[in-house]
């Protein structure tokens, strides 16, 4: 029992961030949506990812005064913005006055007068990330939806009618290039197989959680032992230490691209995992409008929040996963 406790007090240690936030800390947001809108006559379209991305950049502007950029590929055409603009949108594309009305869909990018097609390529966002400076303490959130390959986990863009070839990027390389950066960095991943970038470690619980385990939602009955199992076992060294990872799936899952059973009026318009990380950053998913929050929000308790109220039947379908790099990040 004592060894428990102990374990219990170190694992609080670890989830809990003391970092008082720099006020001049500034924020870059990278997103990335693509639809996949046809891979060669045969790609299968995803309906929500501009939708995710979408509301997650309303919610990140609630952040402060933020650097974004935002590339999006949606039902064959690209365009990349510094200030994107989101309209609501019924089943048909109509636009609709209001984001809560009961026909809406998704949201659709809509090109500001004067804005053209960019025809962005994965190789853009790389060499975009590359020409970043951020300083010590500066956060770059670099979020993705869109399709992850099998089984590798490589984010894949930029099919449409006219691609005879689609473009992917490797954890490995994704990973490489973001480390290079300087400050502290967040990756989220809402896409197939993105447990893969979930590094192993005595850490990690299991893809799929047991009944049992799911009541604590993060911490399973399981995590003490492993934690017991890290300190007293030699293992490498976590070579991202400065990059924090929340994947929607665990390794070897596929990420629902709609949620059926949720706990709002429009689940069906977003992806699983973002459904529940909205909700987490604080986003009125009943409303579909990013709302300012006042209390403190590190990437442990939105990991928590979404496992927590993840369902039961999804879960078992998809584990939301984060990595264990160490202590945990104030983003507010």
């Amino acid at each position: 029992m004592m060894v428990l406790l102990i374990l219990s007090l170190i694992l609080s240690l670890f989830s809990c961030s003391n970092e008082v936030i720099p006020t001049n800390r500034e924020i870059y947001i990278v997103t990335v949506a693509d639809d996949f809108y046809n891979y060669n006559g045969n790609g299968r379209k995803l309906e929500n990812v501009v939708t995710d991305q979408a509301a997650l950049s309303m919610q990140f502007q609630t952040f402060g005064d933020i650097h974004i950029r935002s590339y999006i590929s949606q039902d064959g055409k690209r365009y990349t913005s510094s200030s994107p603009l989101y309209v609501p949108v019924d089943k048909n594309k109509n636009e609709l006055e209001r984001n809560d009305d009961e026909n809406f869909k998704s949201f659709m990018y809509k090109p500001k007068i004067g804005e053209e097609e960019s025809g962005w390529r994965i190789y853009d966002v790389m060499e975009y990330l590359g020409s970043l400076v951020l300083g010590e303490d500066d956060i770059l959130i670099f979020s993705y939806s869109g399709h992850g390959e099998k089984p590798s986990g490589a984010l894949m863009t930029n099919a449409s009618e006219t691609s005879t070839v689609w473009d992917s990027i490797s954890p490995e390389d994704l990973l490489e290039r973001i480390s290079t950066l300087g400050g502290k960095k967040l990756v989220i991943l809402d896409s197939c197989y993105s447990g893969i970038y979930i590094p192993s470690s005595p850490l990690s619980t299991s893809d799929v959680f047991s009944t049992e385990e799911k009541e604590d939602r993060w911490v399973g009955i399981s995590y003490p032992k492993a934690m017991k199992d890290a300190l007293l076992t030699k293992r490498d060294k976590y070579p991202y230490s400065d990059i924090w990872i929340l994947s929607s799936t665990g390794r070897g899952q596929e990420a629902s691209d709609s949620l059926d059973g949720g706990d709002g009026p429009f689940q069906l318009s977003y992806g699983a995992f973002t459904y529940y990380l909205l909700k987490a950053l604080g986003y009125d998913t009943d409303r579909n409008e990013a709302v300012e929050g006042d209390s403190s929000l590190t990437v442990y308790s939105i990991y928590s929040y979404v496992r927590k109220h993840f369902p039961d039947y999804e879960t078992q379908i998809q584990t939301p996963r984060v990595s264990n790099g160490g202590l945990d990040l104030a983003l507010r």
